[in-house]
């Protein structure tokens, strides 16, 4: 049986299942085997369990029809979508009987307020995990316990509370929330005692006042290095419908290549560019306890993943090439205020009040240009037509525009620059923004987002080894 350094308890192993991977009873056949070859190797398992494919974007579209009382039909397909997976898995739809009273509920209490708050938001979008994880539970008790292993449902919420954050705005605290958890040697102890399973769900938490908030777009990764940390686990698997992290998305390049082993800061930075496998707030929080996360196919659980840890090779090559389409660019032309501390000042207030970040950022004397980061929490399709009315009214003109961002990977950006030049091929004529991280480990620049594509293609063929 594995042990602990500290203790002789079965050590944790962190098991986190995305969306794709639990929509259908043959995914969910995958992970019962899954979870039984861990139990079988002396471990206990901790299940972070996503929403189904989907059902959060279609929950947060029935809080925003719910603000004019016209989400009934949506709540009913909901409704319906869950139970059929309930009789797919062969449970009783009883089971969500709670949570779809509750989303009901929470649906109600938008009509009668009138609004949308950020609380009441978040507390619709969250029923996508409360309901998949309920059914989850369930099906992995009637499974397990043909091998007498005892499986507990954990509310997130219960686990972790969230902390505000200097300069946090509502929005944030609602939809973007961050917890810092800390390892809890008794409850891991106190939970390898009395289960061998234990579920709960990603994307969700509480804050101090008991009221359910988000960890963000694609939080469950969050939530799953959260769990690994409170348990201080052997290791977080991250399961999902591709086996690891490639050099780069091998949904857009054919020629993609699968890396075995990336260092946690070239996953970070791949992250932060946009390579969609792992949130980047998941790395943060396992590196200071040196967990290590593998990424693996929950459709093909035999086949190797990407194994993510503290290893660092130095390197003369670009390892990764990520990019991020449909990034919204906002050209702001300030005129001879352009360079006065107040009016940028003011230019950044109002993105911090509406939950906005910049991903990259460059200034001339009267104007400034903003790739606009809007993917880390949840906004609704007006908030761009929003953000530019706001900042008209202090600017002589704002520009809309959509482009691409192109992040190298894994070698100093000096060196990264020189391979570029290197290149005997046509590229770009326009570089919209250029920019390097101070880590100096990626060089990123912004291009056109119709040429994007055949960019990234001809880069990978002459830069990736």
């Amino acid at each position: 049986m594995t042990m602990t350094k500290d203790s002789q308890s079965p050590s944790w192993v962190v098991l986190k299942f995305g969306g794709s991977s639990v929509s259908s009873r043959e995914d969910w056949n995958n992970i019962v085997g899954i979870i039984r070859s861990k139990l079988q190797e002396g471990l206990k398992v901790a299940v972070v369990h996503s929403a189904f494919k989907n059902v959060t974007n279609r929950l947060e579209e029935l809080a925003q029809l719910a603000a004019s009382n016209a989400h009934h039909e949506l709540l009913d397909e909901l409704k319906d979508y869950h139970q059929d997976m309930a009789e797919q898995l062969k449970l009783e739809p009883s089971l969500l009987a709670p949570w779809l009273n509750s989303l009901t509920k929470s649906a109600k209490d938008i009509v009668e307020g009138g609004e949308l708050s950020s609380a009441l938001r978040a507390k619709v979008v969250a029923h996508g995990e409360l309901l998949s994880s309920a059914l989850g539970a369930a099906f992995l008790e009637q499974q397990l316990a043909e091998d007498n292993k005892k499986t507990k449902w954990l509310d997130a919420r219960d686990l972790f509370i969230s902390e505000v954050e200097t300069h946090s705005n509502i929005n944030d605290q609602y939809l973007n929330a961050v917890c810092h958890p800390r390892p809890d040697h008794e409850l891991a102890e106190q939970w390898s005692q009395n289960y061998d399973v234990v579920l709960t769900q990603g994307f969700i938490a509480s804050n101090e006042a008991g009221e359910t908030v988000l960890l963000g777009r694609e939080g469950s990764d969050t939530s799953a290095s959260y769990l690994a940390a409170l348990l201080e686990a052997k290791k977080l698997e991250v399961w999902t419908d591709v086996a690891g992290m490639f050099t780069t998305d091998p949904n857009k390049i054919a020629d993609a290549k699968k890396l075995e082993q990336v260092s946690y800061a070239q996953a970070f930075e791949m992250a932060e560019a946009g390579a969609k496998v792992l949130h980047p707030r998941c790395l943060s929080t396992v590196m200071p306890y040196h967990i290590p996360i593998e990424i693996k196919n929950t459709h093909q659980p035999l086949e190797s993943g990407t194994l993510i840890n503290g290893e660092e090779q130095n390197s003369r090559w670009v390892k990764a090439i990520a990019i991020k389409q449909q990034v919204p660019v906002m050209t702001l032309l300030l005129g001879r205020r352009g360079q006065q501390p107040k009016t940028l000042q003011k230019v950044f207030a109002i993105f911090n009040e509406m939950a906005l970040g910049c991903e990259l950022l460059a200034s001339t004397k009267e104007s400034l240009v903003i790739a606009v980061e809007t993917s880390n929490s949840v906004h609704d399709k007006h908030i761009l037509n929003d953000l530019s009315v706001k900042l008209a009214e202090m600017c002589r003109s704002v520009l809309l525009s959509h482009s691409a961002i192109i992040t190298l990977v894994g070698c100093p950006s000096s060196q990264a620059l020189w391979h570029l030049l290197q290149i005997d091929a046509e590229l770009p004529e326009q570089w919209l923004l250029l920019s390097q991280t101070s880590s100096d480990q990626h060089l990123s620049f912004l291009v056109s987002d119709d040429e994007a594509l055949d960019i990234v293609k001809l880069l990978h063929n002459h830069l990736i080894q």
